[in-house]
């Protein structure tokens, strides 16, 4: 009994083997291929709008700054910060008895110094007539002329003394010499300020401008006029803004050419001092690009996957046959020039005719097979 009882385990064990190879069989015989979907883009050569990109603080395009030209106290003060003035506006009255008093001095030695020039020069032209019809000494004539000699140097002394001590006294009458909006005062009514000392400032708020910087490989062929993208303290919408300057002499520590854009800021949104990142369009060339989302950063390498049509040997019901697929090619390319959403990439695996994995990329592995999707 116990004999029989082997057999039959060992014919039981026999017939499992066989319809698990069975099943094997089976499943190789429908095992299907792996395929990935993605996304794809020719890699067209095209032409690429050449961006140079760089950070500074927004600076206004013109400012004037008010200093002190003497010990003074302040006894009026008629804007604040933040408010719009325009030229010939006062903007602060500031007292110095030492100029008022010299600029009054000066005044009354004019009127003195003009008044007994006058009555000199009328004593010479007496003279002059007396001295021409030889009724008077050489001696007397001259003695008179130089007379009116010093009486005049003397009137064009006071005068000159004048012009000076009057700017001098003017210049307590602080006024805005430009358009714009005042800054930096923090001054109180009967305040002593000390030679020398900054009031305030009155800056062009409406035109600001950012400085930056290009390459040296950026700057051929740029031009005055050139466009471009300023975006403010990170703001997502750029201000337009155009190039008006090019220093033509490379910085000698950063070796760039320092240029300088202007933006309109007629609603005073933007302020002086503001963070912004500069987008500056700088000519054009030819190249592949493709959106920067493409691209895959490894290790501190640039890869983007191509989709190329490869012919795949398969064996199907013991036949062994060719096919054509589509598979994932890996590139590591170099990166050029960016417009911004887009970025050339260059390598010598890379063809116009190749087709670019823009969607899907991140889950590729070289040598994948993959659909392309709509």
């Amino acid at each position: 009994m116990n004999k029989i009882m082997k057999q039959m385990a060992i014919l039981l064990v026999a017939l499992s083997v066989v319809a698990c190879g069975k099943k094997e069989d089976v499943i190789k015989g429908r095992e299907e291929i792996n395929y990935k979907n993605v996304e794809v883009m020719d890699a067209d050569l095209s032409e690429i709008n050449k961006v140079a990109v760089s950070s500074g603080s927004l600076d206004s395009t013109n400012e004037m700054e008010e200093i002190t030209k003497t010990r003074v106290d302040v006894i009026k003060i008629n804007y604040k910060n933040g408010d719009k003035v325009k030229v010939g506006d006062v903007v602060l009255l500031l007292e110095n008895q030492d100029v008022k008093s010299a600029y009054l001095d000066s005044k009354a030695r004019v009127i003195s110094s003009k008044a007994d020039y006058n009555t000199q020069k009328t004593t010479y032209d007496k003279y002059e007539i007396l001295y021409n019809e030889k009724l008077i000494s050489e001696e007397e004539f001259l003695d008179v002329k130089n007379k009116l000699a010093s009486s005049e140097g003397a009137y064009r002394s006071a005068e000159a003394a004048l012009l000076t001590n009057k700017k001098d006294y003017n210049d307590l009458t602080v006024k805005a010499k430009i358009n714009g909006t005042i800054a930096d005062l923090d001054l109180k009514l009967y305040q002593k300020i000390e030679k020398e000392l900054p009031l305030f400032k009155v800056v062009d708020n409406d035109n600001l401008r950012i400085l930056s910087g290009v390459s040296s490989s950026d700057v051929i062929g740029l031009k005055t006029g050139a466009t471009a993208n300023i975006y403010v303290e990170n703001s997502l919408e750029p201000v337009k803004g155009s190039l008006y300057e090019i220093n033509p002499i490379a910085n000698p520590s950063t070796r760039k050419f320092e240029v300088k854009i202007k933006l309109e800021n007629k609603d005073s949104k933007y302020k002086q001092g503001m963070f912004a990142r500069v987008e500056l369009y700088t000519g054009k060339k030819e190249g592949i690009l493709v959106p920067k989302k493409a691209i895959i950063i490894e290790e501190l390498y640039s890869y983007i996957f191509v989709a190329n049509k490869e012919s795949i040997e398969k064996e199907k019901d013991g036949v062994e046959e060719t096919k054509e697929m589509l598979v994932a090619r890996k590139i590591r390319v170099n990166l050029g020039i960016s417009d911004g959403e887009n970025c050339e990439v260059i390598s010598s695996d890379l063809k116009e005719s190749n087709k670019v994995v823009v969607v899907g990329q991140y889950s590729l592995n070289d040598g994948d097979y993959i659909k392309e999707e709509n």
